[in-house]
């Protein structure tokens, strides 16, 4: 008996002396634990009818099957492949686990393009569960539109004083953006800037339209809760690229796209007059703080508290931008214009627990290229989405991932929404 229990003795020692040696200082690995996705709505159809868009184009504006401002069909199922992709990478990562139809909340503002953004991406994130998305009851919803709803105030004479500051007088912005209205104008009539204005002449070839070079500038004081008016050549291009964007995203035939002559790099260039006229308006940081104040209070309770494993907030390019200006956030993607905001691109906000036990904020833009919103291309952690990491100033650390603490996080946006 004692011979065997020796010889097991020596077995056992010399497995354990087989086998790798445990290190002291093992740590866990690091594990992320809740996700807050700021989206913007997908693709919707233009502000404008086709009549009065094709008042600036050599060729009649494209229609679209929805009403103005409304998601279109192709937008739905756009936002849904970007639903299967969240799920599909935010499974792999340990989250939304199927059949747990708690493990995602989706929160949107009211008008039809973001509620039924929201819709397309609950029903892919919670699959089998009810298609719910959250809005609220009344007029105005505060994340979203804090002014109307009464939760921040606007000073009128403040906005002014803060954008003039920024821009200067308004004929000078416009002077300064010269290249980019007139290479939006030639691409909308076809002609060389100095043979447009002869064209749009009666008998001319293009009698009737308009030149975005005749726009007057003018830069003043809003109602109550406007803020100010901007008018100007850059605003009226800002709008009209948004409005080819959509288009071109939503499939429309290349042939009814002023006569073939957009494709994504040239709508790439184009995107550089509704940028620049979105900065003025809402990056302005005074702007910025009343717009979205509430909103990045909002996050902060959200990444660090408790609740649905992933949240998603549908709102609209504004809603980004404002936040944005807060936080002094700047992102690049391929094929867009910086801090462009595409239909259906989101700012990505993880909260991982590092493993030397830090929890921390990682955060991302992200976005389909137009060209995979237009062919519809599905989307696989082989073939993903554009995507680039964003730096929080004041906050993010040095790193790839730009790790930026939750508290310091919290930090950063009371200093940033405090009044003063």
């Amino acid at each position: 008996m004692r011979k065997r229990i020796l010889r097991g003795l020596a077995a056992a020692t010399l497995l354990l002396a087989l086998a790798p040696p445990v290190r002291a200082d093992a740590a866990p690995a690091e594990r992320l634990e809740r996700v807050v996705i700021l989206t913007r709505h997908g693709i919707r159809a233009a502000m404008s009818t086709p009549d009065q868009l094709g008042q600036w184009s050599a060729e009649p504006w494209p229609a679209f099957a929805v009403p103005a401002g409304h998601l279109t069909a192709h937008g739905f199922q756009a936002i849904t492949l970007f639903g299967r992709y969240y799920r599909d990478h935010y499974r792999a990562l340990g989250l939304l686990p199927a059949g747990d139809c708690a493990a995602a909340q989706v929160h949107a503002n009211l008008p039809q393009r973001t509620v039924e953004t929201g819709r397309a991406l609950v029903q892919e994130l919670l699959p089998g569960c009810p298609a719910h998305v959250d809005t609220v009851t009344t007029k105005a919803d505060p994340l979203f539109d804090p002014v109307p709803a009464g939760a921040t105030r606007l000073d009128p004479d403040l906005a002014l004083a803060a954008v003039r500051g920024r821009i200067g007088d308004a004929t000078a912005w416009t002077a300064a953006h010269a290249d980019t209205v007139e290479a939006l104008q030639r691409l909308l009539l076809n002609c060389a800037p100095a043979d447009c204005r002869t064209q749009v002449q009666p008998g001319g070839r293009l009698a009737g339209r308009r030149l975005l070079t005749d726009v007057p500038s003018a830069l003043d004081r809003g109602q109550d809760d406007e803020g100010l008016n901007l008018q100007s050549p850059l605003a009226t291009a800002s709008g009209l690229t948004e409005s080819l964007i959509m288009a071109y995203a939503d499939g429309a035939p290349l042939a009814n796209l002023l006569g073939g002559r957009v494709n994504a790099d040239a709508l790439n260039r184009a995107g550089a007059a509704h940028t620049a006229d979105l900065d003025a308006r809402l990056r302005t940081p005074y702007i910025a703080r009343v717009g979205a104040g509430p909103l990045a209070q909002h996050l902060v309770d959200l990444l660090a508290g408790d609740g649905p494993a992933v949240t998603v907030l549908v709102g609209h390019d504004g809603t980004i931008l404002l936040l944005a200006g807060l936080l002094r956030l700047d992102w690049v993607l391929p094929g867009y214009q910086p801090d462009q905001v595409p239909p259906g691109s989101a700012l990505v906000l993880e909260r991982w627990r590092r493993a030397d036990g830090q929890v921390v904020i990682r955060t991302r833009f992200t976005a389909q290229s137009l060209d995979q919103l237009r062919a519809l291309t599905p989307l696989t952690e082989a073939q993903p989405p554009l995507s680039a990491p964003v730096f929080i100033p004041g906050c993010s650390q040095a790193g790839p991932a730009m790790d930026c603490p939750v508290d310091r996080f919290r930090h950063v946006v009371e200093g940033a929404t405090r009044d003063g």
